[in-house]
């Protein structure tokens, strides 16, 4: 009976430790500088009746545009509940990691990793923004979660979800099918059969009526980002490490001095596959060590109850986590919250529907021109939702493409450096800087404060009927 309402008791716990993060996110959530109003827009367009890779560009596999697309269906497009996917996803994420160690050690263990995990700094920080990590990473610890249960089918249909929302999804479910191959051999069958019941038939699906796009722009476009291309790994690296040193440190500790690590051999296989994903890409991002910081929680957990035989070990252990969250939050709060924001919005939507017809097209930064285009309710010239400068960089299509398929657009949206004549550097390669010159005008600028990337101005050119 004691057991049993304790676990009761640590049920409650989770939700309020999942709430505390709940109402974090959302007191600090701000309109930023991101791709993820990119896939907001592809859903728009999906619910236009328009198929990626057919209708339009798209280096991802298809899942996390549809369920965006299904979240608008009931909601429009309210970019409170389009923002609260991410954070939904991760405390979902958090709740296969508390199920996961509950059982596998015992309620103080599956509290503690899912606090050390929704409040790793990691965590804090790319939930503000609506990538398709999150979804990922809650797919794929879901397949951990149901390989514990000895549920490989249902563990393969996650797998299986969770490399249609991103490609780097194989690392991952690589080490989970090395841990089959190893100590689950009789339940391998079933979990390649999950993998395949809803990957496959998708995937064929949008190959045929892509005729081959759908191959080329999610598989073969990546071929050029795994050398050649990308940010520096070094510094990324250093921040991610610097960033939640004490998970880092507290795993590796775990590691070497852990003698039995066979109850944590499938969160540790799934690791090592993911790392061999940051070193073979040369285009790592921070957010990509949202795959292995779940798994860091479990292991610093483990770390930590090699001494619960101590006097007063959970207390202590009580405060240690409460001054860990309060000492993430503070930092990430004081330093990174007004980072990248956007809080002129609204005057620029306004600005475009003001200056043009229902008509109008806009084109520019993927990082603010989706946004504006679903605020002011106007279409992007082209269909070009994704114009990362990497679909110029790896000729997915060069600038006189986009010229052509932009002619009579109504606005570009530059994002870069305002210099002392007045004009504007720092374009990446997706700015069709002889378009501009040709045919456009500038309109509007915004100054743009504390942006991760270094740019402080936002130019909107007038172009179809300058003002």
């Amino acid at each position: 009976m004691k057991n049993l309402f304790f676990k009761k008791n640590s049920n409650i716990a989770f939700c309020l430790i999942a709430l505390t993060f709940l109402i974090l996110k959302i007191f600090e959530m701000r309109f930023k500088f991101s791709d993820g109003y990119t896939y907001m827009y592809m859903a728009k367009l999906i619910l236009n009746g328009k198929i990626p890779y057919r209708d339009f560009f798209f280096a991802s596999p298809p899942l996390q545009p549809y369920i965006i697309a299904f979240f608008e269906i009931f909601t429009g497009n309210n970019f409170l509940i389009l923002k609260l996917i991410p954070i939904l996803a991760t405390i979902g994420s958090s709740f296969f990691i508390f199920k996961f160690m509950q059982k596998k050690f015992g309620n103080w263990e599956g509290l503690t990793a899912t606090t050390l995990y929704l409040f790793s700094f990691l965590i804090l920080l790319t939930t503000d923004y609506s990538t398709g990590i999150h979804l990922t990473t809650f797919l794929i610890l879901g397949m951990i979660y149901f390989i514990e249960e000895d549920k490989p089918f249902l563990a393969g249909i996650f797998g299986s979800a969770a490399l249609l929302t991103r490609l780097y999804a194989p690392f991952p479910i690589t080490g989970a099918l090395v841990y089959h191959l190893i100590y689950k051999r009789k339940g391998i069958f079933k979990f390649i059969v999950g993998l395949s019941t809803i990957f496959i038939p998708i995937s064929l699906i949008f190959g045929i009526i892509s005729k081959g796009a759908y191959l080329n722009q999610i598989f073969f476009f990546r071929l050029h980002l795994i050398s050649g291309i990308g940010l520096d790994k070094f510094s990324v690296v250093t921040f991610f490490l610097f960033g939640d040193l004490i998970l880092v440190l507290g795993s590796l500790l775990w590691l070497f001095f852990e003698k039995e690590k066979k109850k944590l051999i499938l969160p540790l296989l799934v690791t090592s596959f993911s790392i061999i994903l940051y070193i073979i890409y040369s285009d790592i991002y921070y957010l990509y060590f949202g795959l292995i910081i779940g798994f860091l929680a479990m292991f610093t957990t483990q770390l930590l109850f090699e001494f619960n035989e101590f006097k007063n070990f959970k207390k202590f252990l009580v405060v240690l986590l409460i001054i860990l969250v309060i000492l993430n939050s503070i930092i990430y709060i004081s330093n990174y919250t007004n980072s990248s924001n956007i809080p002129f919005t609204k005057n620029l939507s306004d600005f475009i529907k003001n200056n043009s017809n229902e008509n109008g097209t806009l084109y520019g930064s993927f990082e603010i021109t989706p946004l504006i285009a679903l605020q002011a309710n106007r279409k992007i010239a082209g269909n070009f939702a994704d114009t990362n400068p990497k679909n110029i960089m790896t000729k997915e299509f060069n600038i006189s493409e986009v010229e052509n398929k932009i002619k009579g657009v109504s606005f570009i949206i530059v994002k870069g450096n305002l210099l002392e004549d007045r004009n504007i550097g720092g374009f990446d390669s997706s700015t069709p800087k002889n378009y501009i010159n040709e045919k456009c005008i500038p309109a509007k600028d915004y100054k743009i404060k504390n942006d991760l990337s270094g740019n402080n101005l936002i130019r909107v050119y007038a172009c179809k009927n300058p003002i």
